[in-house]
């Protein structure tokens, strides 16, 4: 499965980051069965493997008016950083990859 644990320190990435959390869902056999068939075929570690599926796969959205406030109050929390941004004040990435996921989740809405 993916990289082990010695003693109390936590896993790391190929990027050195500690990775001490954990994330937990319900999945049918089949499902399950799928997915170790995909990891194995894939020659990743379950860890990588599912955080990249995670992380880089395009979701489909259903859009309501919830999701659109609370879209909509978030970008207005970046406001300021997204003028500093663009008047070359700072260079921010996780406001810009933030940007993006965004920009992906309303791209998809139905």
């Amino acid at each position: 499965m993916g990289k082990q644990c010695t003693g109390r320190r936590p896993l790391r990435n190929e990027k050195n980051r500690k990775r001490n959390q954990l994330l937990n869902f319900h999945l049918t056999p089949e499902d399950k069965e799928e997915i170790y068939k995909r990891v194995k075929l894939s020659g990743r570690t379950l860890q990588d493997f599912m955080t990249q599926s995670t992380l880089c796969q395009k979701i489909v959205v259903v859009g309501n008016e919830r999701l659109r406030e609370r879209i909509i109050d978030r970008l207005k929390e970046l406001e300021p950083l997204l003028h500093e941004i663009a008047e070359g004040k700072c260079d921010n990435e996780m406001v810009m990859a933030e940007l993006r996921m965004i920009y992906e989740i309303t791209e998809t809405w139905e």
